[in-house]
């Protein structure tokens, strides 16, 4: 954990590297992914992998319901087939989405179950040279140097990995 800076207010985090020139990038979402209504208690490991290709943990999570009782999906990243895709570790690459959220960034493909294709404009991105340790919407996470942190939205920054950016975005 000792090479993960700990950072405790992320916008001031972001301020602060774009105040020092880090670089960034406009990007839009390409990738399909997988998806299901979690049951409330289920655990989900987010797993990535670093720069030399060892494992990381970037967070542990549990689906919970929001307050019409609607659960978390948990999402699987996909590949051209539809596919879920394992890591070099054979690590399925899953994290939970809020329904609300998922509802408004993902629909449907007809005829193809369980698989969404992402909706959405252009969205920013700052460059990550270190890395970072976050907890965000109460939960923690480990993002290796060369992720991303998601800027369009300043009061919904979050970060992404420099596999996941480069498997789920395409840069404009």
């Amino acid at each position: 954990m000792s090479a993960y800076k700990k950072i405790t207010d992320l916008k001031v985090y972001v301020q602060e590297l774009l105040n020092s020139g880090a670089p960034v990038c406009t990007a839009e979402k390409t990738a399909r992914i997988l998806a299901c209504p979690g049951v409330p208690g289920e655990q989900v490991i987010s797993w990535s992998v670093d720069a030399g290709g060892a494992a990381v943990k970037e967070k542990e999570a549990v689906v919970s319901t929001d307050a019409s009782g609607h659960p978390d999906w948990i999402a699987t990243k996909a590949d051209a087939s539809g596919s879920p895709v394992a890591d070099c570790h054979a690590h399925l690459n899953q994290w939970i989405i809020g329904d609300s959220t998922f509802r408004r960034k993902y629909t449907a493909i007809p005829g193809q179950p369980d698989l969404y294709k992402p909706i959405g404009g252009p969205q920013r991105f700052v460059f990550l040279s270190e890395a970072i340790h976050i907890v965000q919407w109460r939960e923690e996470w480990n993002v290796d140097a060369g992720g991303y942190i998601n800027i369009t939205d300043p009061e919904d920054l979050y970060v992404i990995s420099g596999r996941d950016f480069s498997d789920t975005y395409r840069v404009i």
